[in-house]
């Protein structure tokens, strides 16, 4: 507890749950943005290499590699700095899990050094929904303590043929997993040659997808993943989607307000990728007339954290409607300290964390994303009745936190 980590925004809701466990101080870096897109990409290079310098006394970084859209970091030069300061490096490739077993997919994060990897083995490989895997690579690993803490966060009854999976998984992506991802990244390609020559979709290559500010970071792109420019079919996203369902019963992976993310696997058939160009060629035959599409507001800058997580999380709090009476931004709000987690999905990035001051531009931004987005889901917000309210700490509260601040060195002292 109070031990600081710097930590990608970016990062997985888990990991923001981690944080409020475990008590830890959090130094929040801000990813990349490409606005065109509604795409986050990577933490600039220099903004982590900076923060490592700034806080020499961090325990931990936390990055994600590969992003759901496919971007991957140049891993090795950042975790050399971070050790360098003697800092360890927790790489999460939920989505990287079969980097491994292809060479047009290396180095892993293993393989640049990392100290420890989570990877979600049911999302690229072929273990049951919920199997991951935890890959340690750090000498100073303490097996008994990490046992001690999976215990406590985990079932005394564990789902043995869930455990099985990933033994399974594991097994046929050492025998099998360089043909089997030959396979679909030959299917990748074809797909992407059919999807351009639709006409009204057009793959994004990774100079689209990457933000400026990344550009000279050596970000690679994961093949498997396929995000689609839709602005020209004539369609909104949810259109789209919707369209696919119904009529062709395929359900898409991620959506921005002007691009659809498609995921191929070691699963996927060449039956399946035809069947998903049949469907887009025959929507783009249809030649709608262009539609507006209306972007998701710019995410607001990460404001002062003034609380630790952890402390703002366990109190009470109170629910402050977003709107007053006039069904205007409720000015209640600002200055107040939030209490939990508020996620927009997407772009599933936190726009406020347990303890983070409210602005006025975090709850103009809340309400404008509520009004543009038709079908959104905002974690965090809860309903009092049709009034969309967010948990904040209480006066009273407040004045706890402090109180216990204060007499925390006088405890340390005795």
């Amino acid at each position: 507890p109070g031990e600081k980590l710097l930590l990608d925004r970016n990062c997985h809701k888990s990991v923001h749950h981690g944080v409020v466990l475990s008590g830890a101080k959090p130094v929040y870096l801000d990813s990349s943005v490409n606005k065109a897109y509604g795409v986050f990409g990577p933490v600039p290079k220099r903004t982590i290499l900076k923060a490592i310098a700034d806080h020499p006394d961090a325990q931990l970084l936390v990055l994600t590699s590969c992003t759901y859209d496919g971007l991957r970091y140049d891993l090795k030069p950042i975790i050399e700095a971070a050790h360098a300061r003697n800092i360890k490096v927790l790489i999460d490739e939920a989505w990287f899990s079969h980097a491994r077993f292809h060479p047009d997919l290396r180095p892993t994060a293993l393989e640049s050094g990392a100290d420890y990897v989570t990877q979600s083995a049911h999302k690229t490989l072929s273990a049951f929904s919920q199997a991951a895997f935890i890959h340690v690579n750090d000498p100073g690993f303490k097996e008994h303590l990490f046992r001690e803490n999976f215990n406590m966060h985990t079932s005394t009854s564990p789902m043995y043929s869930m455990i099985a999976s990933l033994d399974v998984s594991r097994k046929q992506a050492v025998m099998e997993g360089y043909k089997l991802l030959t396979r679909t990244l030959m299917l990748a390609t074809e797909l992407r040659e059919q999807i351009n020559s639709t006409g009204a979709f057009r793959v994004l290559e990774l100079d689209d997808l990457l933000p400026d500010e990344v550009k000279g970071d050596h970000i690679q792109l994961d093949p498997t993943k396929i995000t689609v420019d839709i602005s020209s079919c004539g369609m909104t996203v949810d259109e789209l989607q919707q369209e696919l369902f119904s009529r062709f019963n395929i359900t898409i992976e991620k959506s921005t307000f002007n691009t659809i993310t498609l995921l191929l696997t070691i699963g996927t058939t060449r039956s399946k990728c035809s069947r998903l160009y049949d469907a887009l060629m025959r929507i783009a035959r249809e030649k709608r007339a262009p539609r507006r599409l209306y972007r998701t507001p710019d995410l607001p800058p990460f404001t002062e954290l003034v609380y630790l997580p952890r402390d703002a999380y366990y109190c009470g709090g109170e629910l402050v409607p977003l709107l007053d009476e006039n069904d205007q931004p409720n000015k209640q709000l600002i200055g107040r300290i939030c209490n939990d987690q508020v996620v927009p999905y997407p772009p599933g990035i936190p726009v406020l964390v347990p303890g983070q001051l409210i602005t006025d531009n975090i709850v103009e931004y809340l309400i404008r994303y509520l009004r543009v987005q038709n079908k959104v889901e905002l974690h965090g917000v809860v309903y009092q009745g049709y009034f969309p309210s967010i948990r904040v700490l209480s006066q009273a509260e407040e004045k706890k936190i402090a109180r216990l601040r204060e007499s925390t060195p006088a405890r340390k002292a005795a």
